[in-house]
């Protein structure tokens, strides 16, 4: 009898345990994270030893305590897999493996991590059950992602979306989607392509009822980043105001709303209203997202000259900057912030900045220094990163004092032709402004780059670069001092090549924006063998990548003679 006793009082136990489980995973999934955090301490506390379900427990507490928390540091995944017995459920036992393997990417623990999710992955294989399958393939297509792998985390993602629609697991499906659309970007930091796969994505989470889901509105919101940065304001206003709020799911998605749509508004006007706490937002994060918030939050607060923000989220970016990158990829968000901070200081009268670390030439040398590891650590082009660095790089030499000679016309160039290729046309005016402000008004060449930048911002309504375009035309008084620094001087010519005639049809047609594919078609050759001619363009030239080859050719005999015309090709751009 009191065997028996003991056995209801293990089961009561066990079944009080699941019950929390279950309401703290609701919790969590609302995006009450540290809720859901307190609910699982009580499940454990209610499981004892006396239920099968004690690891899974613990990978809960993991995942709650990396959503809600500033700190990594905690050993739950660690207890998680300690406590995983022989006895366990399969999908338990892949569910502890895939949260402990992309723990320990995040850790910085690479091997161990890649370790245990080839080992979820086999047992999913083994176990032919298409649901479970379909979830570790995205668990391992978004680890791929986080270490650099596209082309592998794009087959896993592509094979994630056909298990998912197979089993009828939409949200895994539009999962996919978002996915594939960052593996993309990552790969070509083109925004076209990476906004016609979300849209794609937001019309199947659409027809299929999963758009106030987590995994829609996440879509939602990184949609509305790509028509933002591709100028179409528009659209990206229909989609702020779709869904209604009260559909919108989880803390980390209200949080982003207000900080993509403060980003919007301050491409627009110096006002947002209503302002947000910007460092309160970013506070609020994860370590999972605060490089992300940090790169839109440092956008905001430099467009609106908010110069106290500007200087605390400098500070948080420095942190970021000195410490692991998890994923890797963060990097360039870091880059991202770290280049709004330098813009703040250099767009106007200099505010006051209290640690040596935050001066334009300093956060110049980290930025470099976060672009040289990320490049090394992640095998992908970021293209439009070479064009946020080569911003910073211009804005920064404006400053005098800089322990290292720079010419700003140059890294405005390559600027203005990484936006052009990669269809970044609200980044593109910024770069057209600058460039066309070391020509100095009434110069031809500046006029033209000011007609472009106009024919892009007049439909978007971006107020304070007109009003900007509208100074730079106007001629300067004969007595009034330039308000920024003298041109600088012009690069020498480039030393010769010797190039095939193909190679130079190759490089001459990269110079005008045009994709590997755009090549291929007008040249009748295939993208593989354009691939080819243009990595064979970047060992003769001694370039590290293309944005240098443009550098390249413009300051060569070929790229001199079409000097002046590159704004008038690229005004489809």
């Amino acid at each position: 009898m009191a065997a028996a006793g003991h056995d209801d009082d293990a089961d009561a136990a066990s079944s009080r345990a699941e019950t929390l489980r279950r309401r703290a995973e609701r919790a969590f999934r609302s995006g009450r994270a540290d809720l859901a955090h307190q609910i699982a301490v009580r499940a454990l506390t209610e499981a004892g030893r006396t239920t099968d379900s004690r690891a899974l427990l613990l990978e809960h507490l993991g995942r709650y305590l990396d959503a809600g928390s500033t700190s990594w540091e905690h050993d739950y995944f660690e207890q998680s897999l300690a406590e995983l017995g022989p006895k366990a459920p399969l999908h338990e036992r892949i569910r502890v493996l895939c949260s402990s393997g992309l723990a320990g990417l995040r850790r910085g623990r690479t091997d161990d991590g890649v370790r245990l999710l080839h080992e979820a992955a086999e047992l999913a294989r083994e176990a032919d059950d298409t649901e479970l399958e379909t979830v570790v393939c995205t668990v391992v297509a978004e680890a791929a992602l986080t270490l650099g792998h596209l082309d592998e985390s794009l087959h896993r993602t592509r094979r994630a979306r056909r298990l998912g629609i197979e089993s009828r697991q939409y949200h895994l499906v539009v999962r996919s989607y978002f996915n594939e659309a960052r593996a993309t970007y990552l790969r070509t930091g083109n925004v076209a392509d990476a906004a016609r796969i979300r849209g794609a994505g937001l019309a199947y989470a659409a027809e299929h009822g999963e758009l106030a889901t987590e995994e829609g509105n996440t879509l939602r919101l990184a949609l509305i980043e790509d028509l933002i940065e591709a100028g179409r304001w528009t659209e990206a206003d229909d989609l702020l105001s779709d869904p209604a709020p009260h559909e919108r799911n989880g803390s980390l998605n209200e949080v982003e709303e207000v900080l993509v749509r403060a980003w919007l508004q301050s491409w627009r006007s110096r006002d947002v209203d209503p302002a947000p706490s910007l460092v309160r937002l970013v506070a609020t994060s994860s370590p999972l997202h605060e490089a992300y918030f940090l790169s839109l939050a440092l956008a905001v607060a430099a467009r609106l000259g908010d110069h106290a923000a500007v200087e605390e989220l400098t500070g948080r970016a420095l942190l970021l900057a000195g410490g692991h990158l998890a994923p890797p990829s963060s990097g360039l968000y870091v880059i991202d912030a770290l280049a709004s901070a330098i813009h703040a200081q250099t767009a106007g009268p200099r505010p006051p900045m209290l640690h040596p670390d935050t001066t334009p030439h300093r956060l110049l040398e980290i930025v470099e220094g976060v672009y040289a590891r990320v490049r090394h650590h992640v095998a992908a082009p970021y293209e439009l990163t070479d064009g946020v660095v080569a911003v910073a790089r211009a804005e920064a030499a404006r400053v005098p004092g800089g322990s290292w000679e720079q010419d700003e016309a140059e890294h405005w160039d390559t600027a203005i032709w990484v936006f052009r290729r990669t269809h970044a046309r609200a980044r593109l005016v910024h770069a057209l402004l600058g460039r066309a402000a070391v020509y100095g008004s009434g110069d031809e060449r500046a006029v033209e780059l000011l007609d472009e930048a106009e024919r892009i911002a007049v439909p978007m309504g971006a107020e304070p670069y007109l009003e900007r375009i509208a100074r730079l035309r106007a001629p300067r008084p004969p007595d009034r001092p330039p308000d920024r620094a003298p041109a600088a001087r012009r690069p020498p010519p480039a030393p010769s090549a010797d190039l095939t005639p193909r190679q130079r049809e190759v490089i001459a047609r990269l110079a005008e924006g045009r994709t590997d594919r755009e090549i291929a078609e007008e040249l009748r050759l295939s993208v593989r063998t354009v691939n080819a001619h243009v990595a064979q363009l970047l060992t003769r030239l001694g370039v590290r990548n293309r944005a240098e080859a443009v550098g390249w050719y413009y300051r060569s005999e070929d790229g001199r003679s079409e000097d002046g015309r590159g704004a008038e090709r690229g005004t489809s751009g």
